[in-house]
């Protein structure tokens, strides 16, 4: 099988895009891997300040599932599935860079969990999302029942798993599930252009530490994730981008910031 997922730089994202043999990219083993390795690149290069998760294929971000290989699929093969479904968007979650879901057609079933991972959502109008498992026997296994339901609420999550009806880009704005919904393919690729452009004029490691302190923070009491938020800021203004940053502002220039969460992995 052909390598379904592919990756290059551009505007100083990492775009990485999901293109299956199979029409209606359905989500495979070879998809997770490929997403995972691309998603790593994106994380250890200083040349990159976010990463975009599009389609390759026109007017379908992702099917879902490949039911056919599912289901041939043994416990053992399942559960493999399951665990990397489950790691790549916990991988999405941790890592300091933004990562953007550029959605165009339907995003069903595990492609619909992997875009509530993202941090940031861009859709067509005519974009359609939902979790279809239960049309088939099983539940969503990549985090979509947790995802769902923080990033909306329960009722509203309980009916997109349970009904598995698919719901339009305008609907998962209003909830908040979705940032930008756009005309067409041409006003989707420019806006996330002109946000990738717009993330290079940011300082990356103090949208990294953001980052870090909304995902740390969501679930905890409150004044503890007050607490975690002053470190955070506290923090941020002992580093050279905020210097920097600063010291721009006032001299009325564009700030050329150098921190970078890339000097800390290991």
């Amino acid at each position: 099988m052909n390598n379904p997922v592919t990756y290059s730089k551009a505007d100083g994202a990492c775009v990485i895009t999901i293109s299956c043999s199979v029409q209606g990219n359905p989500v495979c083993m070879e998809t997770l891997d490929g997403l995972f390795t691309a998603l790593d690149v994106a994380e250890g290069d200083r040349e990159l300040n976010l990463a975009v998760i599009r389609s390759g294929q026109s007017g379908v971000f992702s099917k879902g599932h490949d039911i056919e290989k599912v289901s041939k699929a043994d416990i053992a093969v399942v559960k493999q599935y399951n665990l990397m479904g489950q790691r790549l968007v916990s991988f999405i979650r941790n890592m300091k860079k933004p990562v953007l879901a550029a959605v165009d057609g339907d995003c069903f079933g595990p492609a619909f969990e992997l875009i509530l991972a993202c941090d940031m959502v861009f859709a067509t109008a005519k974009s359609r999302f939902g979790f279809n498992e239960t049309e088939y026997g099983f539940v969503p296994g990549f985090g979509g029942t947790q995802l769902a339901a923080r990033k909306a609420y329960e009722t509203f999550a309980k009916y997109l798993v349970f009904t598995g009806e698919p719901v339009d880009a305008a609907e998962l704005y209003g909830k908040g599930m979705v940032s930008k919904v756009l005309d067409g393919a041409e006003s989707l690729e420019k806006a996330v252009t002109d946000m990738s452009v717009l993330m290079s004029k940011r300082s990356s490691f103090a949208v990294g530490l953001a980052k870090e302190t909304i995902n740390s923070t969501i679930d905890m009491d409150f004044a503890k994730g007050l607490l975690l938020e002053q470190n955070a800021f506290t923090f941020s203004f002992s580093t050279f981008d905020k210097t920097e940053g600063t010291s721009a502002f006032v001299e009325k220039r564009e700030a050329k910031f150098k921190d970078r969460w890339e000097d800390y992995r290991f």
